[in-house]
């Protein structure tokens, strides 16, 4: 009788396991319709935050057979969507594809992670968690940078505007121009500029596929320097010179004696535009990835080095960002990666002074904005000079930060420095 009542709730128990899992699969596919109706594919950032998801199967699930599934599957859903759903109308977004590849392997990750056993569903929530996380923020990123708009309708962009002006000329407005005059530098730099999320992606999914360190490290940089650096543009508010200069951009800079006779103060900008160019928040996480492509080859350190480069040629080019913006997101990503790495290591003694350092030096720079424009108008020499400086310490804290992480193993049940 015990043996019969014992079978008995076991095939209960199974039972409600499986009417879980099916509820479970159900809501979760209802979840990624939802996403397809609703999410703006046609937005760059969209398409390729969703395809981290892609990214991080590749990298932690090589299995031929899935891959191509989902390869297969997103080829149709785009096909569907354009042919079908929008007729063409909408027309044809590259980025799209990406985010429709994204959004099946969400669908089959999920679908795996429901059914699968404990150790297959811990590697699966290894990838869906971050990724979902990923999605998420760079979707709600979309909206936090008009929150600046909304409670500030006056920006500092004078300010950074002569500033760069005092170098002598206007980096941005001499490389807009490349990006007017030839189309081919302007679709290449729009494509490199919205770019962003994939490299992002590329170096968790590394370290995920490494297992040397905790990856979730990486996530929490990315969020950390995004939530900070929001704070920062209600400290600064700046929407870049495209949308100060308006018509002008990029052809009609001010003169250098123009500059003189301007008195920098807060102009009203349209709250339509992003207060996002100080810092560079797009310069941070670039700088980001650059650092912790530290533990890879050097080709994969070389290739981190080379979108660095891109991202400073885009942000000026598309007119998004002044160069004091890039200047200024280097002491303040290193503040972010010390701040990050002390938090997971343990190590706050040997990286007090880039942390401390990096975000006084951050902040410096934006008082020295605010009252420093006549110093700065006087020669180019001061402030080619101070960005000279303000760069070679935050290389030096940079490294001080990178050694520190490589001397201290991390205990990868806890997350924390061995002997810490």
């Amino acid at each position: 009788m015990n043996s019969i009542a014992d079978q008995t709730k076991e095939t209960q128990v199974q039972l409600s396991d499986s009417l879980l899992r099916v509820l479970a699969a159900t809501l979760f596919g209802l979840l990624i319709l939802f996403t397809w109706i609703g999410l703006p594919f046609e937005i760059p950032y969209i398409g390729y935050g969703l395809v981290s998801a892609f990214i991080f199967q590749v990298a932690v699930r090589p299995r031929r057979w899935e891959i191509l599934a989902v390869v297969l599957g997103g080829t149709v859903l785009t096909g569907f969507d354009q042919f079908i759903v929008h007729r063409g109308v909408s027309g044809f977004h590259v980025t799209a594809c990406f985010g429709f590849l994204g959004l099946v392997s969400f669908l089959v990750l999920g679908f795996r992670a429901i059914w699968a056993e404990s150790q297959e569903r811990q590697q699966l929530k290894s990838i869906l968690i971050p990724a979902a996380a990923f999605t998420f923020f760079v979707y709600a990123s979309q909206s936090l940078l008009n929150l600046a708009g909304l409670l500030l309708l006056n920006t500092a962009d004078l300010y950074a505007y002569v500033f760069d002006g005092s170098l002598g000329f206007q980096p941005s407005f001499l490389i807009g121009r490349l990006f007017r005059d030839y189309s081919l530098i302007n679709t290449l730099g729009q494509f490199t500029y919205y770019f962003l999320p994939v490299p992002m992606a590329l170096v968790y999914a590394a370290h995920l596929r490494r297992r040397q360190r905790t990856p979730l490290f990486i996530v929490e940089l990315f969020l950390a320097a995004g939530l900070l650096g929001y704070l920062l543009y209600l400290v600064f508010p700046a929407a870049g010179p495209r949308y100060i200069a308006g018509p002008k951009f990029p052809a009609s800079p001010l003169s250098v004696s123009d500059l003189h006779a301007l008195r920098p103060h807060a102009v009203f900008v349209d709250r339509l535009f992003p207060r996002n160019a100080m810092p560079s928040l797009h310069m941070t996480w670039a700088l980001l990835v650059w650092f912790n492509s530290k533990p890879f080859s050097r080709l994969v350190r070389i290739l981190a080095f080379v979108f660095v480069l891109t991202t400073v040629f885009d942000t000026l080019g598309t007119g998004e960002h002044y160069l004091i913006d890039l200047v200024v997101a280097f002491p303040f990503a290193v503040a972010v990666q010390a701040l990050c790495t002390g938090g997971r290591r343990g190590t706050w003694r040997s990286l007090a002074a880039p942390l401390a350092g990096g975000f006084i030096l951050t902040l410096l720079w934006l008082l020295l904005l605010r009252v420093g424009a006549d110093i700065f108008l006087l020669t180019p020499v001061i402030p080619w000079t101070c960005i000279i400086l303000s760069t070679a310490v935050s290389a030096f804290w940079m490294d001080l930060v990178l050694s520190a992480d490589d001397r201290a193993p991390v205990n990868m049940a806890r997350g924390k420095a061995v002997g810490n």
